[in-house]
């Protein structure tokens, strides 16, 4: 600001050698501000015609400590920070002065910058064009207008829908049976796989045709069985094994039960009967025999005194 002084040559040359021993001091203090050395050479370069000796300046030596130098050094800057505050509101000063605006008009042009746009409003996805508004010079006798807020759409209500579950299916119901089975030894009875029972008993089955196998140690038979509904059906299982029959000095052979069966005359080879059943041997000359048959029995001798 010293330099920038105008005025007669002798005013120039004062503040121009007051900047100087300002720039000076300023150097002493702090060597390495390149900012007061850059202006010291503009203030010579200016002036080549004053020299160093003209400038009243001594440099004394430093005293004190460290806490009074950094004083010093605040004290010293103090003057270019005001100056630096003088030179900004001149500035500001002629700013307005240009202009011819006064603090209404400052306000007003403060409220327009600050006013929304109707742009501000629009969905970003437009592609319309939009008009910019033109500033136009505001009087201070001209209100600013009120922007009215413009409504913003609420989103669509969602409705969630639940959805009752499905009824379960309606259970149909078979129709059963039952089946009275027995067996002249005991017997273990299976449908498939599955253990299911044992003879003597009295099972409840789906109606209709059903095979069922029965077990006696190492013996096996299956049965198909008719099964009718709300009835109950009756059945004899019986295993069978066979024999070679002979008696001594011969006899006839009949399969005793409900209805008796003739078997033949001693020697017989390969008689298959069931386990459990009575064989009768009878002789005119000798009294009846009979011998119950076993799972264990392959061959059956009787003789007659």
């Amino acid at each position: 600001m010293l330099l920038e002084q105008s005025g007669t040559q002798d005013e120039r040359k004062k503040y121009r050698r007051a900047a100087e021993i300002i720039l000076l001091k300023t150097l002493h203090l702090d060597p390495e501000n390149a900012g007061a050395r850059a202006l010291l050479q503009s203030v010579r370069a200016s002036a080549p015609e004053q020299s160093r000796e003209d400038v009243p300046f001594i440099v004394t030596p430093r005293t004190g400590s460290p806490k009074k130098d950094v004083k010093r050094k605040f004290r010293l800057k103090l003057p270019f920070m005001l100056i630096a505050m003088l030179a900004a509101g001149g500035g500001i000063l002629r700013i307005a002065q240009s202009h011819h605006l006064n603090p209404n008009a400052l306000a007003a042009q403060a409220a327009l910058k600050a006013r929304p746009r109707e742009s501000d409003f629009r969905p970003a996805l437009s592609l319309t064009p939009q008009p910019v508004p033109v500033s136009s010079p505001v009087s201070s006798n001209v209100p600013v207008p009120a922007i009215d807020p413009v409504p913003v759409p609420t989103p669509a209500r969602q409705v969630l829908v639940v959805r009752a579950p499905a009824p379960p299916p309606i259970a149909t119901f078979t129709a059963v049976g039952k089946l009275a089975v027995s067996s002249p030894i005991p017997a273990e009875i299976y449908a498939g796989d599955r253990y299911i029972g044992s003879t003597p008993t009295t099972l409840e089955l789906p109606a209709g045709r059903q095979t069922l196998e029965y077990r006696h140690g190492d013996l096996r038979t299956a049965v198909s069985h008719e099964i009718k509904p709300d009835e109950t059906a009756t059945a004899t299982v019986a295993f069978s094994v066979t024999l070679q029959i002979n008696a001594k000095p011969w006899a006839q052979v009949f399969l005793d039960g409900a209805q008796r069966r003739p078997l033949g005359q001693t020697p017989l080879s390969d008689i298959s009967v069931p386990i459990g059943g009575v064989l009768v041997f009878e002789n005119p000359n000798f009294p009846a025999k009979s011998h119950r048959i076993t799972e264990k029995d392959t061959a059956i001798q009787v003789n007659f005194p």
